[in-house]
């Protein structure tokens, strides 16, 4: 009965979408309706999307999961959502009836808080549990799983950000093994890996906000020759998603919301100057907003087709510079000076600085191999969006300022 029951889900489900991701970067806003809506949509639809509620990550799991409950099914019209009871300390996700109870769903949804909860009791030493071989079925066979902030974080096969800020991250670099109490700010990984739905992309969130372009190009660099490690990486900014879909064939990111973008970075071609701290130049990084959308597969991107180049239309006549580009509290530092670099007329590169200092950083922006791109969004003509593509970055030591 059980394998009739999973195969009619399986075609429902195949019908509903295609092996699709959701990843939200935190700060998901109840009135964020084209995020909400995507998951209900890529899982069958409204009065027919199930969906499957994890908030093993919470330290309120089940206050947190009436939460996901009644704004899928009352706010946005799923036909139902059920709890998922998989908890760091619950030790059931090998039970078939919790088994069961995932292969009902047509897609999943991973709500935010500590990700290592998450990899504890799904994935506990490497070790996929009968609920995530489950779980992986099921998006193979066409079902949608969302995330929002560690539910995002913990989505990738590669190496797993656990902390870390990007000064401290360029200083004293990348380590393995869990978080580190005596200095939180340290940047932490996991070297099992996350959950294994995504290959080839290191995965983070609340990105612009607190300023971790730093950090992942650190971290890519240090971990690029491991095992599970590679050169690829993308920071979702907070109430924004990158929707994957063709996960499995080709899959393509295409971002939504319209609170900030998705920054992407590839340290495949980045140089390292020997130094006593980081000194790397030739990173190249994109930024995408609403209604780009990137080829995993390839890296080649395409921009919405409401945008057009800034070459030639720039609005600022010079760069800016900024002496906290690296800040984790000064709302997106880095994400601001790129906006305008790209939309600026004379500065084709321009030298950054860190606010920190022993040592302080230069982070300098290069545009001449890239392209900026911007528009009003069609539902708001009073807002602008810039998007660009191969910024050329370097990272040094100042040994002046």
């Amino acid at each position: 009965m059980g394998l009739l029951v999973f195969a009619f889900l399986t075609s429902l489900v195949g019908l509903a979408a295609s092996q699709s991701l959701v990843l939200v970067g935190g700060g998901l806003t109840d009135g964020n309706a084209d995020v909400w809506n995507k998951v209900i949509e890529l899982a069958g639809g409204p009065g027919v999307a199930r969906i499957g509620v994890f908030t093993t990550a919470s330290s309120d799991p089940i206050g947190a999961a009436a939460y996901y409950v009644d704004m899928f099914v009352n706010t946005y019209g799923a036909a139902s959502a059920t709890y998922i009871p998989v908890t760091e300390n619950s030790n059931n996700a090998d039970d078939q009836s919790v088994v069961e109870l995932v292969r009902q769903q047509t897609g999943f949804f991973f709500g935010g808080g500590d990700q290592l909860r998450i990899l504890t009791a799904l994935r506990p030493d490497g070790r996929d549990t009968l609920v995530l071989a489950a779980l992986k079925d099921m998006l193979k066979s066409g079902a949608v799983v969302g995330g929002t902030s560690a539910g995002t974080a913990c989505q990738r096969a590669a190496v797993m950000i656990i902390s870390g800020s990007s000064w401290n991250a360029l200083t004293y670099g990348a380590f393995s093994g869990g978080p580190k109490p005596l200095n939180p700010d340290y940047l932490t990984y996991d070297e099992n890996g996350g959950l294994g739905l995504l290959t080839g992309w290191v995965t983070d969130t609340h990105f612009s906000e607190r300023g971790r372009e730093g950090r992942l190009i650190r971290l890519l660099q240090d971990t690029r020759d491991r095992n599970i490690g590679t050169t690829r990486v993308f920071g979702v900014d907070e109430d924004m998603a990158l929707v994957v879909t063709d996960l499995y064939t080709r899959p393509v990111g295409t971002v939504i919301g319209s609170s900030g973008g998705v920054f992407f970075a590839d340290v495949s071609k980045t140089i390292v100057v020997p130094s006593p701290n980081t000194f790397y130049t030739g990173v190249s990084a994109h930024y995408l907003t609403q209604d780009d959308w990137i080829d995993l597969t390839t890296g080649n991107i395409t921009f919405a087709t409401w945008k057009s180049a800034l070459k030639g239309n720039e609005y600022y006549l010079n760069a800016e510079v900024s002496t906290d580009i690296l800040s984790a509290t000064m709302n997106r530092r880095w994400a601001v000076a790129a906006d305008q670099f790209f939309d600026n007329r004379r500065d084709d590169s321009i030298a950054h600085l860190s606010f920190e200092r022993n040592p302080r950083y230069e982070v300098i922006f290069d545009r001449l191999s890239g392209a900026g791109y911007g528009g009003y969004f069609p539902n708001n003509a009073n807002k602008f969006a810039v998007s660009y593509e191969n910024l050329q970055v370097a990272i040094h030591e100042n040994t002046i300022a």
